[in-house]
């Protein structure tokens, strides 16, 4: 029986040229999860590719937002890939256990067979597609993300898949391959111009403070705490935020992250920032395993060097100090931010999921009756709206948010509606 996952003629060769020509990894799982919908879409109708006409597209764009791509996808789950275990993970020996869907981010979905792994022509490939279908449309998301909606996708989302089916099509071109129809033909769908929002500062300032008040476990609350802090204080993505290692950490504040499309540029901390942060190292140092075994020869002086530090920030000092011995290659994750309880906090290399993060936002946002949806990338909204009431030139934020363009700057910087009215009352000729 032929078990090969739905894929549209050469679409391992676009990822592949997307990897070569430098493609973020988060870019190429883009778009290898929005042609794959494409092509479980064609699969379940029995449409050929290459026949497609405009008619089918249209199909499309109803099937996306009536969010029967969802039951598509559960089947392609059951059909073509092996049952997996979802509570527990063992890396040399695979998978126990029969579960199917509703399988967490980050589960290693494999092939129904080990001999058919060819179909991903290589380790770079086997890793995007385990990746896309194990994710894909899946059960287990977070209740503030839209995936699994009822409704299917909106427009944009629509609109951003047809972007990536005509990227498709224009490397076909590039490459002399056929087409069914040119790219100019798969037209988007008109999306509504929703008035952007940001929280007013108060509100904004009681979320990144309230991890220590909602949170039982007080190491968990100092942590997410500190990472509210490190995003409203620097303007950081979450991706971003969640890929920080503990050997960035600096006493200047100063951090040298690499963002989106693999671009660079320097973020700051502000000291209230720097606090938390320097409050949360003292809980990572004692996950670190190195800490956790009985004090040896070895790491007595990291011990003492700890207990010595008396003044300000002395975890950060620790951390640089551990940076310039190199005691920080014998840490059980290089992650700045990692889980502290539960099984992912015991795996070596582990590291925060930006789900998880993004969902202990929204529950701080509900019980804190914020009627402004706010998420991380609120606090980067915030993080520019608020620079720019306070003077902050729209050159300067550009950089510190790292945009090529400050055309994409001034539409993350947003007038606060309490500032309008005060600019109104003002301002206003006929007071």
């Amino acid at each position: 029986m032929n078990t090969v996952i739905p894929k549209l003629p050469d679409q391992d060769s676009f990822l592949l040229e997307l990897q070569n020509n430098n493609y973020s990894m988060q870019t190429v799982l883009n778009y290898a999860r929005d042609l794959s919908i494409f092509a479980v879409f064609l699969d379940a109708n029995s449409y050929s590719f290459e026949k497609l006409n405009k008619e089918q597209v249209t199909l499309y764009k109803g099937y996306l937002r009536n969010g029967d791509h969802l039951k598509d996808l559960d089947k392609i789950r059951e059909k073509y890939l092996r049952k997996v275990d979802t509570a527990q993970e063992d890396t040399s020996k695979g998978y126990k256990g029969s579960r199917t869907v509703e399988v967490p981010e980050g589960t290693v979905l494999r092939p129904v067979s080990e001999t058919e792994s060819t179909e991903f022509k290589g380790k770079f490939l086997e890793d995007v597609y385990r990746k896309v279908f194990g994710s894909l449309g899946v059960h287990g998301k977070p209740a503030n993300v839209s995936s699994r909606s009822d409704t299917g996708l909106d427009a944009r989302s629509v609109n951003r898949m047809l972007s990536a089916i005509r990227s498709y099509l224009k490397f076909r071109i590039d490459r002399d391959l056929e087409v069914p129809i040119p790219p100019d033909a798969i037209k988007l769908i008109k999306a509504d111009k929703k008035k952007s929002q940001v929280a007013e500062l108060e509100d904004l300032v009681r979320l990144i403070e309230s991890p220590v008040e909602f949170e039982h476990d007080h190491d968990v609350g100092v942590r997410n705490r500190a990472m509210m802090e490190l995003l409203f204080s620097t303007g950081m993505r979450i991706s971003e935020l969640i890929n920080l290692n503990l050997d960035q950490i600096n006493l200047d504040g100063k951090l040298f992250i690499k963002g989106k499309g693999k671009k660079e540029r320097f973020v700051y901390m502000t000291d209230r920032a720097m606090d938390w942060l320097d409050r949360y190292l003292e809980i990572r140092l004692r996950h670190a395993f190195i800490l956790d075994r009985e004090t040896s020869e070895d790491n007595k002086d990291i011990v003492d060097l700890i207990s010595d530090a008396n003044d300000r920030w002395r975890y950060v000092k620790t951390i640089e100090e551990y940076r310039k011995s190199r005691y920080l290659d014998k840490f059980d994750s290089p992650a700045l931010f990692t889980p502290l309880r539960g099984t992912r906090a015991k795996h070596v290399n582990a590291r925060l999921s930006t789900n998880y993060f993004q969902e202990c936002i929204a529950n701080y946002r509900r019980r804190l009756g914020i009627l402004v949806p706010t998420s991380a990338h609120s606090l980067r909204h915030g993080f520019a709206t608020y620079l720019a009431e306070n003077g902050a030139s729209p050159a300067a934020i550009q950089v510190l948010l790292g945009h090529e363009s400050l055309n994409t700057t001034t539409r993350y910087v947003h007038a606060s509606d309490k500032y309008a009215q005060e600019t109104h009352k003002e301002k206003h000729p006929l007071k």
